[in-house]
């Protein structure tokens, strides 16, 4: 699958990690969300942002699309369906994948992977 680059209103990309290096969370078991950007061909860590509070069903995951409503792309490491349809429906991008945060990150911005 080929993916555009994030840009326009939603330039970040978001990331389930438990370390911060590797990408190895469920949705549903994220306490936080790792934000990345890049500027000038450099990937870098924005800051995070608080997952919403486990429960509430669907409400839960409309919150989470707006907590990440500026980010092309989430990460995490597997996702339910339901979460995925409903923040594909917003706009949110999310991908199942694992590996070094970095690497997966920049990959999504077209750039070759320094390492």
């Amino acid at each position: 699958m080929t993916l555009a680059p994030p840009q326009g209103f939603r330039p970040l990309v978001a990331v389930a990690s438990s370390t911060g290096s590797t990408v190895d969370t469920h949705l549903g078991q994220a306490r936080e969300f790792r934000i990345y950007g890049c500027d000038e061909g450099t990937v870098g860590l924005i800051g995070t942002r608080p997952a919403p509070a486990p429960g509430g069903g669907d409400i839960r995951w409309e919150g989470l699309a707006e907590v990440l409503s500026d980010c092309a792309y989430l990460l995490v490491a597997s996702v339910g369906r339901k979460p995925l349809e409903i923040l594909a429906s917003k706009g949110v991008t999310v991908i199942e994948a694992e590996g070094w945060v970095q690497s997966l990150v920049r990959q999504l911005y077209g750039l070759a992977d320094s390492n």
